[in-house]
C-alpha cells in the first residue's frame, strides 16, 4: 500500500511540474518584447566619376589670309569619385588635339591643347563641336562649341570700300553722364552721373551707384598686359579677380561674342557674360566688354548678384558701347547735365 501511495504521489508531482512549465512558457511568450522594426535600406554611396568642363565655348577671330596655327586650351576635371576614363572627338580637319583619351583620378584636371588652323579658309563663320566623354561618369558627355570667324581683308587705301569703312561717330548716351578719359591710350567711356568714382580692387577705375551697394551696382575699367594670352584668358582672369577674392569656383561662360566691334563699326571688340560663385556660394553675373590695343587689353566690367543682374545688364551694355578711341582734342566731350 505504501508503495502504491508513493507512486501515485510521484506521478502527481510530475504532472504539476509539466503544468507549471507550460504556464510559464505561455506567460513568457505573451510578455516577450515586440520584434524590432525592419531597418530601412541605406542609399548606396556615390562612387562614380563626374565630368566637369571649365567652358563650353571657344571663339576665335582671324583676318583673311592668316595662316598661323593657334593653340587654345580646354580644361576638364573629375569632380566625382574613383577614376574617370575620358575621350574627346571632333569632326573637322581645321582643328585637332594633341591627345584623344586618358584617365583622371578624383579631383584631378586635364588641360587639353586644341590646335586651330585658318589657312586657306574663305571669310565666314566656321563652327564645330568638341565632345568630351567620361566612361560611366555623371554629367557626361559634354560639348564644347568652337567658332572660328574669318573676316575679309581690309579694303585697299583710297578705295570706295575704305571710305565706307571710315569710323562712325559714337552717339551720346540717353542719360546724363560723367566721362572717364585715359590719356595713355586716348579712349573715353561715359557712365551715368549717379555713379560715384570709388577705388575698387583689381581695377584701373571703379564707380558705384550712390543708391545701391557696390556689390549690387558697380562698374569698372581695367587695362592689363596681354602677356602672350588671348582675350578669352584675359577676361576670365579678370572675372576671377572680381568675384573670387575670397575663394569660390571658377567663373563659367554664359555667353560670348568676339565678332563684334565698337560703335565706330571698325574697331574689333569682344563681349563676355560669366556666372560666378564666391566663397559664400552666392551666384553672381560678371559682364565684360573690351578691345585689344597693342599689347594691352582695355576692358569694361559690371557685376551683380544673379537675381538682379538681368536688370543691370542692359545699362552695362549701354555704358560699354560708349567706349571709343578719340583724338587728343576732346572739345565738347566733358561731362554734361
Amino acid at each position: 500500500m505504501m508503495k502504491l501511495f508513493k507512486q501515485g504521489n510521484s506521478q502527481r508531482i510530475k504532472s504539476n511540474i509539466c503544468l507549471v512549465s507550460v504556464i510559464v512558457a505561455l506567460i513568457l511568450a505573451g510578455c516577450s518584447a515586440p520584434a524590432p522594426a525592419p531597418v530601412a535600406p541605406q542609399e548606396p554611396a556615390v562612387t562614380s566619376p563626374k565630368l566637369g568642363v571649365n567652358s563650353l565655348t571657344l571663339d576665335l577671330r582671324f583676318a583673311e589670309g592668316d595662316s598661323k596655327t593657334v593653340t587654345k586650351n580646354i580644361t576638364f576635371m573629375n569632380e566625382g569619385e574613383g577614376v574617370m576614363v575620358w575621350a574627346v572627338r571632333k569632326s573637322v580637319p581645321w582643328m585637332w588635339m594633341n591627345e584623344a583619351d586618358g584617365v583622371l583620378e578624383k579631383g584631378y584636371s586635364k588641360n587639353l591643347e586644341i590646335f586651330i588652323a585658318p589657312a586657306g579658309k574663305e571669310p565666314g563663320t566656321y563652327t564645330d563641336n568638341i565632345t568630351i566623354e567620361g566612361a560611366g561618369a555623371r554629367s557626361s558627355p559634354q560639348t564644347v562649341v568652337v567658332t572660328m570667324v574669318i573676316t575679309p581683308a581690309p579694303p585697299a587705301p583710297g578705295s570706295d570700300a575704305a571710305a565706307a569703312a571710315a569710323k562712325k561717330p559714337v552717339p551720346a548716351p540717353p542719360w546724363d553722364y560723367t566721362e572717364y578719359y585715359d590719356t595713355n591710350y586716348n579712349f573715353r567711356l561715359r557712365y551715368p552721373k549717379d555713379y560715384q568714382k570709388k577705388q575698387l580692387m583689381d581695377s584701373t577705375f571703379g564707380a558705384e551707384a550712390s543708391a545701391n551697394s557696390p556689390q549690387a551696382n558697380s562698374i569698372r575699367i581695367n587695362i592689363v598686359s596681354g602677356l602672350g594670352v588671348d582675350y578669352n584668358a584675359a577676361t576670365l582672369e579678370w572675372a576671377k579677380a572680381i568675384r573670387m577674392s575670397g575663394g569660390g569656383s571658377s567663373p563659367k561662360v554664359i555667353s560670348s561674342d568676339n565678332a563684334t566691334t565698337l560703335l565706330d563699326g571698325v574697331t574689333p571688340a569682344f563681349e563676355f557674360l560669366y556666372d560666378a560663385k564666391s566663397s559664400t556660394k552666392q551666384s553672381s553675373q560678371v559682364y565684360i566688354y573690351g578691345v585689344k590695343k597693342g599689347s594691352r587689353y582695355i576692358m569694361f566690367g559690371g557685376v551683380a548678384p544673379s537675381a538682379i543682374a538681368p536688370d543691370r545688364l542692359q545699362l552695362w551694355k549701354e555704358i560699354a558701347h560708349t567706349l571709343e578711341f578719340v583724338d587728343n582734342d576732346l572739345t565738347g566731350s566733358a561731362s554734361r547735365s
